[in-house]
């Protein structure tokens, strides 16, 4: 099924350069949220450069989930961005281009830590908190 939101950002920031910030930016806060809240490592990896652009999650031996992340051009330096659990929920966030940023784009810790904290709520909302803690029934 085509994806809705797979068309490319405008050429002066391709939706490749925002798609590559938004995971840089999501594997530095998960990384950070699950040792804080789970003493847990996780990696991030991207599996495809898309569009859309399609992320992998891993936890050890303890979960796997795939992600996708696509951008529209809204306008000017504001770009929305569509992140997509694999037969799960999604969600729109929105990143703002700084003036006159060069390739790589920097970091942004603030859609970072958005984009963890709906990725890691899905991931407690579907294993339950006893698996990322790895507890026993």
């Amino acid at each position: 099924m085509p994806d809705a939101h797979s068309r490319s950002a405008d050429e002066g920031a391709p939706a490749t350069q925002i798609a590559d910030v938004t995971c840089r930016s999501l594997a530095s806060a998960l990384a950070q949220r699950c040792a804080d809240l789970h003493g847990m490592d996780v990696e991030v990896a991207r599996t495809d450069p898309g569009p859309p652009v399609k992320i992998q999650v891993r936890c050890g031996d303890r979960f796997e989930v795939g992600l996708r992340v696509a951008v529209e051009h809204v306008g000017g330096n504001v770009y929305d961005v569509f992140c997509t659990i694999e037969e799960g929920a999604s969600c729109r966030l929105t990143y703002s281009r700084p003036e006159g940023a060069g390739a790589p784009l920097p970091l942004c810790p603030r859609l970072g830590r958005r984009f963890s904290a709906f990725v890691l709520e899905e991931l407690e909302r579907r294993l339950g908190r006893w698996h990322l803690r790895g507890e026993e029934d």
